[in-house]
């Protein structure tokens, strides 16, 4: 049985997590690594997949999924994020699955797209 990481409220003033990045430069980070850095020991997240993006007329959707350590469970909520090229911010992380490889974790962004004026 995974442990439960308990951690306190996140900052109000950090940024929000890549906010300025599209799906392209999302989806070529799949198998690099992430730390989550709000702990006294940075936990490694492996971002192990994007999801194709779905876009309309009015937003664009999909997911990343990440792997995490298999004896440490995170819980649903916002968690600070660093990676070596994309630098750092917030994304909201839902456990989705475990198996022997690990915790499976997904963000999912659902971006409203500006109408042409």
């Amino acid at each position: 049985m995974a442990k439960i990481l308990e951690t306190g409220l996140f900052n109000q003033e950090q940024k929000q997590m890549l906010d300025t990045l599209n799906y392209e430069e999302l989806a070529a980070q799949v198998n690099t690594k992430f730390l989550l850095t709000e702990t006294t020991e940075p936990i490694e997240l492996v971002l192990i997949e994007a999801t194709e993006q779905q876009i309309t007329t009015r937003q664009e959707v999909f997911s990343l999924i990440f792997l995490g350590p298999k004896d440490l469970l995170l819980p649903q909520r916002m968690y600070q994020l660093a990676h070596d090229q994309l630098g750092s911010g917030r994304l909201f992380l839902v456990p989705i699955g475990q198996n022997e490889e690990g915790v499976r974790y997904e963000a999912v962004f659902n971006r409203l797209i500006k109408p042409a004026d």
